[in-house]
């Protein structure tokens, strides 16, 4: 599958599972990826993590607890 395929194929299993579900979750995850990086680099990111069995998340820049920091980078786990 393609990037945009996997993207797409997250997306729908969000709208279907709803609010709350793990879907749900990894479906917006994905989504804030895409606007940290642009389409073409998450795409390139969901291809890999497929071949290996990853998930992308998002990375946060150290913070007091008592804010609520913006992620600044995405990676694989």
């Amino acid at each position: 599958m393609t990037g945009k395929q996997l993207f797409d194929q997250y997306q729908f299993a969000a709208q279907v599972h709803g609010f709350g579900s793990n879907e749900f979750q990894y479906g917006n995850l994905l989504y804030q990826a895409l606007k940290i990086e642009g389409e073409e680099k998450i795409f390139q990111l969901l291809e890999e993590a497929e071949k290996s069995g990853k998930r992308i998340s998002l990375e946060y820049p150290e913070a007091p607890m008592e804010s609520f920091p913006e992620p600044h980078k995405v990676i694989l786990l």
